[in-house]
């Protein structure tokens, strides 16, 4: 920042005022505001649970991102998926982000799959909720949205 703290004779580098012999990791605080930057320009929600007739549930996904360059160019991709996708998703990024090292996050849990009760009002928002809160979680965690 403009009004940092210089140490005795401390010369500012090129690299955002820190001295070459200091760590090359961003503050927390700054790392936090990145984080809820990304938060602005990507978002998910998973809406409208509907029976397919195939008998199983399809859940709407609304993938809304916004460009860092142009804020007003907003792109809005709607797909329609099964909670097995979902789960199968979950799986694998929980892989990804145990491989991350991360461990001051909780990766989110996600329902069991169930045989009996699974067109059930509480069991569809549950795993509705759930598949929301995954993919919000990987808003912040590059490695995660950049996913195959």
């Amino acid at each position: 920042g403009a009004g940092g703290k210089g140490g005795a004779g401390g010369h500012r580098s090129a690299s955002g005022g820190r001295s070459p012999s200091g760590s090359g990791r961003m503050s927390r605080r700054r790392a936090e505001e990145a984080k809820e930057e990304r938060k602005k320009l990507r978002s998910y929600r998973v809406s409208e649970p509907r029976t397919h007739e195939r008998g199983y549930t399809v859940y709407r996904v609304t993938a809304r991102i916004v460009s860092k360059k142009t804020p007003q160019d907003v792109k809005e991709v709607v797909v329609l998926k099964r909670y097995s996708d979902f789960k199968k998703l979950h799986s694998e990024l929980s892989y990804i982000h145990r491989n991350l090292f991360r461990r001051s996050e909780e990766f989110p849990a996600f329902p069991r799959a169930q045989v009996f009760g699974r067109f059930d009002e509480a069991v569809i928002e549950e795993r509705r909720r759930c598949a929301e809160e995954l993919l919000s979680f990987t808003v912040h965690i590059p490695a995660l949205y950049n996913s195959p």
